[in-house]
């Protein structure tokens, strides 16, 4: 190991503290204690980083990780206290502490630090120190004491290497001793035998030193006082992967919070099912809603049994709680003017949302500037498609001009709705009864820019809307909004990008969360942040409380807070998903998978995965036999999207009932294949006379049959101008010249 020391030039004063007061944890919740038992050499001074086997302490495979890429280790600063110090060994891609690359060998890690090795964005390491300090003389005894431990160690080590070597040389000593190709031989000799013995595994079982050393502390991550007051769900997260690049464009917790819904903008709902998802945290089942149109926005009823999907196109789309549809909405007459004498929407909906106390009441808004109540058992449906009633509303700008609706959101009390508009409006109206003009209005409430989000408070006092063109949000009073009103706080700095932004409010409705967007040429060196306010009265510019940085070069697409798992859920650029949770201030949700772990796999697995060659699998997931016997082999095929739909359209391989009839005869057959215009002119066609696929001159005879128009013309007139034609008289003077 000294030699090791002298390559890596680790000085003589580096040491590790023997108690496991400092360690380092992962965003993937693991955490690897900064402590001699971590050291796979029982080294008592250093921690080597990379991807050797073979060598690295803590091994990270990824390309980007040299085989040697950095040292930690600690050193006395003064006389009480310990510092971290992180070594690059000059690797390609380095180290990057709070996102910053290293510049030089050496560089002072203090508590609460991200560290990154390499380009592995997956595992960033966080210090995490014991608040306590350390003084000079317990600092001393535990070098002390630890240097004997290490002496110890190397003598007893000694002493059994001395034994097996005086034991090796005492059997080998009449043997030959072999060189070169015998040796060769013998040895491939040797491990041949050694295949004919049956095979075993002993489990390796640490120490009573070791396993005290190793003992994990449970210890809380140091928050700031204001997050501790609020109990700020910030100190824990998890990372939902992502399926595509597409955008998340809504996220919505179920009412239970037990599962997660996410729309995206590849026509795409992802379900989530926490008590039944691992630390792989994969999506249960992924529903393709609209083909062609992307996902505007997901609401879950409020006994979370229905879920209401809009998607860019005029219909909305009702599906039950496990993706299968339940209703499709019906679309209107684009040609009809006045949105209330047309059965639904004719331009893209741009928002939905659930009555908040009825499972069969639904609310959505659209481009063609109408706001639309419907009801899912009242109201009829034609072809299967559900119409809209009376209770339509259509939403005019301050100028009295159609206008078109951005969002729509019910109070918590289901009695009103509120709207928000391109023109800059936020509109209150009266959900029990149809009116021509709202309650309540401002029409200039983000300086003419349009609202793209609107969310109330648990209670309803408050009511806060975000534009994405002015980068900030305002919280307006519910009750007090009027044409003069002035917003109750302003919350600036909100960068936005995408559409689907939004805010949030905390379970007590006075803390408002909300993330930012990062521009394309900013990317490299600038991370999103979630920002936390307060909301005051006395202060109407609120500045934020607490930013919590949450992803390099990626921005926040859309959030949602839950109320009783008190869990925050945002959807990234990438199409990720990050919940941030706290282990005493937050329930269930995203702790059930975390404290379950990966796939548990047997010790034989692992022992084969370690020691596979590079580049390999090992032993994973099912084992194939591809030149096996036919009745042994088992053949996967792959499923595509086309090879579905055509599966689909076969009336053999999707088992098609046969279709009824409608008992109106079309020739020989029956109508069970007509549509509805065909059926229409059939019907009408069968009321009278069918004389297609007859000569008409023989129809018309018909009517001449027994009668004769000219016998009162020529009657009495018995002339006969000629018996014979002149070609008939032609033939028979030519017969009797012959």
């Amino acid at each position: 190991m000294a030699s090791l020391e002298t390559q890596l030039a680790i000085p003589s004063c580096a040491f590790l503290p023997p108690t496991a007061s400092a360690k380092l944890s992962t965003t993937t919740g693991t955490s690897i204690h900064l402590s001699p038992a971590a050291s796979i050499h029982s080294s008592t001074t250093f921690l080597l980083v990379g991807r050797q086997a073979s060598t690295a302490d803590i091994r990270i495979d990824h390309k980007s990780i040299s085989r040697k890429h950095a040292v930690l280790y600690f050193m006395k600063d003064g006389e009480k206290h310990d510092v971290l110090v992180l070594k690059d060994l000059g690797g390609k891609y380095g180290c990057q502490v709070n996102g910053t690359k290293v510049v030089g060998d050496i560089v002072h890690i203090t508590n609460g630090d991200r560290i990154q090795f390499g380009n592995v964005r997956e595992s960033i390491f966080t210090l995490e120190m014991d608040s306590d300090l350390v003084d000079h003389e317990s600092n001393s005894e535990a070098d002390n004491e630890a240097s004997n431990q290490s002496e110890e160690y190397l003598e007893d080590q000694g002493q059994d290497q001395g034994q097996d070597q005086g034991q090796s040389q005492g059997n080998n000593a009449d043997e030959p001793v072999l060189n070169g190709r015998a040796a060769r031989e013998a040895e491939i000799a040797k491990m041949m035998a050694s295949l004919d013995e049956t095979p075993s595994f002993t489990k390796y079982e640490s120490n009573d030193k070791e396993k005290e050393m190793a003992q994990p502390v449970h210890e809380s991550k140091p928050l700031p006082s204001i997050a501790t007051q609020l109990k700020l769900p910030i100190t824990s997260n998890i990372t939902l992967p992502a399926q595509s690049n597409s955008l998340p464009t809504s996220i919505i917790f179920d009412p239970a919070g037990s599962r997660l819904l996410v729309g995206s903008s590849d026509t795409t709902l992802r379900l989530y099912d926490f008590n039944g998802m691992d630390l792989a945290a994969r999506p249960f089942k992924v529903v393709t809603v609209q083909d062609g149109h992307s996902i505007v926005k997901v609401v879950t009823s409020n006994t979370g049994d229905r879920v209401f999907v809009g998607t860019t196109s005029a219909q909305p789309i009702v599906l039950d709680r496990d993706g299968h549809q339940i209703l499709e909405f019906n679309k209107g007459d684009m040609y009809v003017t006045d949105m209330a004498h047309t059965d639904g929407h004719v331009a893209n909906v741009t928002g939905v949302d659930w009555h908040p106390l009825n499972r069969d009441i639904a609310i959505t808004c659209s481009f063609d500037g109408s706001v639309r109540m419907w009801n899912l058992e009242k109201n009829k449906t034609k072809f299967h498609k559900l119409c809209s009633g009376k209770e339509v509303y259509r939403i005019k700008s301050s100028m009295g001009k159609r206008t078109k609706v951005m969002c729509v959101t019910f109070a918590p009390g289901g009695r009103e709705f509120a709207c928000g508009t391109s023109c800059g409006s936020i509109q209150i109206w009266n959900s029990t009864k149809v009116g021509s003009r709202p309650d309540r209005v401002i029409y200039d409430a983000h300086g003419g820019k349009a609202v793209h989000s609107l969310v109330y408070n648990y209670d309803g006092s408050k009511l806060a809307s975000r534009s994405m063109d002015d980068d900030c949000v305002k919280v307006w009073e519910a009750r007090r909004i009027s044409r003069s009103c002035q917003p109750l706080a302003v919350c600036e700095g909100l960068h936005g990008l995408y559409e689907s932004v939004n805010c949030a409010f905390s379970p007590d409705g006075l803390t408002l969360c909300a993330g930012t967007c990062i521009e394309p040429k900013n990317q490299a060196d600038t991370y999103c942040v979630l920002k936390f306010f307060r909301i005051d009265s006395k202060n109407k510019h609120s500045l934020p409380i607490l930013e919590l940085d949450v992803a390099k070069g990626l921005s926040i697409a859309n959030i949602a807070w839950h109320n009783k798992l008190n869990q925050i859920a945002m959807g990234l650029s990438d199409g990720s998903l990050r919940v941030f949770y706290d282990a005493k201030w937050s329930t269930k949700g995203a702790k059930l998978p975390v404290s379950k772990g990966l796939r548990k796999t047997d010790d034989l697995t692992l022992l084969l995965n370690s020691r596979a060659p590079q580049g390999s699998a090992g032993v994973l997931g099912e084992i194939r036999t591809p030149h096996a016997l036919p009745i042994f082999q088992t053949t996967v095929e792959k499923s595509t999207k086309r090879k579905r739909e055509k599966d689909r359209q076969d009336p053999i391989k999707s088992r098609r009932p046969d279709l009824p009839g409608t008992g109106i005869k079309v020739s020989e057959g029956t109508s069970a294949g007509l549509n509805f215009q065909q059926t229409v002119l059939t019907s009408a066609i069968a009321k009278n006379k069918n004389i297609a696929g007859k000569d008409p001159r023989d129809e018309l005879f018909k009517y001449n049959e027994g009668k004769e128009y000219t016998k009162t013309l020529f009657e009495g007139d018995k002339r006969i101008l000629a018996e014979k034609t002149v070609e008939e008289e032609e033939e028979e003077a030519k017969k009797q010249n012959k």
